[in-house]
């Protein structure tokens, strides 16, 4: 009876990822089909959030799915308009604040929406100068920081189960399978591409290659999440070590450094805090693992350098494809940058306005390419607000950590959001959503530990957070 158990909950564990890998060949056949997929999941969690009992769990899941659904929807077309993802977000924390309330604790947030504010005004005293529509220029901007502020708001301070914090992980790996499996066949063979150094769109399904290798990147994480803490079925392991090295493989053929640098950095700072909480036997299977993942690693990184002629190589080294040190590794980041540091000058207290920084660049540069570094955005159109907000921003999860240590992922969350709103800005909801999720208070299994009594002798019981993977 057992056994007949195990195998049926293998198999209800094994539908959705089947489900997802179906959905993108399907979506590649026939496109139009997304808008029911999009509807369809909706509809799916609203409903598990409104009758399930466990409405934190559910809210996670429904805000952690559109984040990494967010670069498919939108390269497939299923969406209704293209902000779509990030305030869905904020829609599923807004209505999980409603159902759990908002804790008199997360004041430090509040301030930090309201530091938002002036550079929206500013804006708004200039609108009589721009042919373009208000209401347009600060949703496209603030989007991204609105949907961080109400994950923020929901999760601060807010406790959760590891388990929970596991289930939200495997909902939020689904659409990337769906993703991969969309952008392989989407992508056409190597004998038709024509390999660079630079961002490669063939090869990311016709689509942005830095908002396709962030999502990628953080397939490497999430999926390394499970390798580390993995499912007890063995069939569920093997899957998710292949989704591992396959997101690996698709975020190296973007040609896009910054998504899978920014996930094996994660990786890297999680592993050094796993090994810090783990008990000696999960340590030792651990470092045996991670023998193995190595060595899996330069089996596609070298594949890749073949497919790739080696030029994958001299992407991720910095030089072009004659062998020479590029410049400028940056491809032209660094040069925005520096212009949004001088337009802060002009107005070092309130800034130039919410989306201004743009509209500069077109009028007085010639050029139009928007800021990837979320940071120089907010320093040049919220001026001194916005360093004050940046400045929150770091405090508030640092704060966080030091005060209650026990939040294994808050490091290599809040390091996705800053590593990537660095090279990608807010562009996605997945930085913001990982900002607010890093704040949550997660409890671990316990486990009770004997130890003499300082003064009488005699032995106690204490208890330890435990991480014991399979």
């Amino acid at each position: 009876m057992l056994t007949s158990r195990i195998n049926n909950k293998t198999k209800e564990d094994l539908k959705p990822i089947l489900l997802h890998v179906l959905l993108g060949l399907l979506l590649y056949l026939l496109e139009p089909l997304g808008i029911l997929y999009f509807f369809g999941f909706l509809i799916y969690f609203e409903l598990k959030i409104i009758y399930s009992t466990n409405k934190v769990l559910w809210t996670l899941v429904a805000a952690g799915y559109v984040s990494t659904s967010e670069v498919f929807l939108r390269m497939t077309g299923s969406v209704p308009f293209w902000e779509s993802g990030k305030y869905l977000v904020t829609f599923f924390m807004l209505q999980g604040l409603y159902f759990k309330d908002l804790k008199l604790k997360a004041f430090p947030i509040l301030i930090l929406a309201l530091l938002y504010f002036p550079g929206i005004y500013v804006t708004y005293l200039n609108y009589i100068d721009i042919e373009q529509s208000f209401r347009k220029m600060i949703l496209f901007n603030l989007s991204g920081p609105l949907s961080l502020v109400a994950t923020a708001l929901f999760c601060y301070k807010r406790q959760i189960k590891v388990n929970d914090i596991l289930r939200v992980t495997d909902y939020m790996i689904l659409p990337i399978i769906s993703m991969a499996i969309y952008v392989t066949f989407k992508s056409p063979s190597f004998e038709n591409v024509t390999f660079t150094t630079e961002s490669n769109q063939q090869l990311s399904g016709g689509y942005s290659g830095n908002q396709v290798s962030t999502i990628f990147g953080m397939g490497v994480f999430l999926t390394y999440i499970r390798f580390l803490i993995p499912p007890k079925q063995i069939i569920l392991k093997v899957l998710n070590n292949f989704f591992l090295a396959f997101f690996a493989y698709r975020a190296l053929l973007t040609f896009s450094r910054g998504g899978l640098l920014t996930g094996l950095i994660m990786c890297g700072i999680l592993t050094l805090l796993f090994l810090n909480w783990a008990n000696i036997i999960a340590k030792t299977k651990v470092i045996l693992k991670l023998g193995l993942l190595s060595l899996a690693g330069f089996v596609v990184w070298g594949y890749t350098i073949a497919v790739t002629g080696g030029l994958i190589f001299n992407r991720y080294a910095g030089i072009n494809a004659k062998g020479v040190k590029k410049e400028d590794i940056s491809t032209g980041r660094f040069d925005i940058f520096t212009e949004e540091i001088e337009l802060f000058m002009q107005d070092p207290i309130f800034g130039i306005g919410v989306g201004m920084g743009n509209i500069h660049r077109i009028e007085t540069l010639g050029h139009t390419m928007a800021s990837h570094n979320e940071i120089g955005r907010m320093i040049s159109e919220h001026g001194s607000f916005g360093i004050a907000a940046l400045i929150m921003l770091i405090l508030i999860p640092l704060f966080t950590f030091l005060f209650k240590p026990k939040n294994l992922f808050i490091i290599p969350f809040i390091l996705f959001w800053f590593l990537t709103v660095n090279h990608s800005a807010m562009r996605v909801a997945l930085p913001g959503f990982f900002y607010g999720y890093a704040l949550l208070d997660i409890t671990y299994g316990k486990k009770r530990k004997k130890k003499k009594h300082p003064l009488s002798g005699q032995q106690t019981r204490s208890e330890k957070p435990q991480l014991n993977p399979s």
